[in-house]
């Protein structure tokens, strides 16, 4: 059975930047007005302007929340939290739950990313992995 995932190929894709496959730690924080619990998944796939995630329940297109995005630990780079905002671009229907997909509003928090983001590259499609993210979470497919 193929379980290979076509994520970029969503037709409308708006992200201009590489999508590098990642499997990151990545918490999505709603405004309390949203009255939606934070929710702990992995990053499917992550550019410099976005980022996929899998999702139990569906988001409106234009739903602003935060993200904090666990770097995962690597030589020099000790793990870090980065606290980023994001607006949903997609929700689509994916394995039982809904693929998000999402673009990074501008801000200071961006910059420390795209600062380290070279480092973390391992190949034209990949993203060195956090070595725990097997372990967190597990997702129902």
């Amino acid at each position: 059975m193929n379980t290979s995932d076509a994520w970029d190929d969503t037709p409308g894709s708006q992200r201009k930047d590489t999508r590098y496959q990642a499997r990151w730690k990545v918490m999505l924080v709603f405004d309390s007005s949203a009255k939606k619990p934070n929710f702990q998944t992995l990053i499917h796939d992550l550019s410099l302007n976005g980022l996929s995630v899998q999702s139990h329940f569906e988001l409106s297109v234009d739903t602003e929340l935060t993200l904090l995005l666990a770097l995962p630990p690597r030589e020099v780079i000790p793990r870090k939290i980065i606290k980023l905002k994001a607006k949903v671009t997609s929700s689509i229907p994916f394995r039982g739950g809904f693929r998000l997909g999402m673009s990074f509003c501008p801000e200071a928090e961006l910059e420390k990313l795209r600062l380290c983001f070279g480092m973390y590259v391992v190949s034209d499609v990949s993203l060195y992995s956090d070595p725990e993210a097997e372990e967190f979470p597990k997702l129902n497919f």
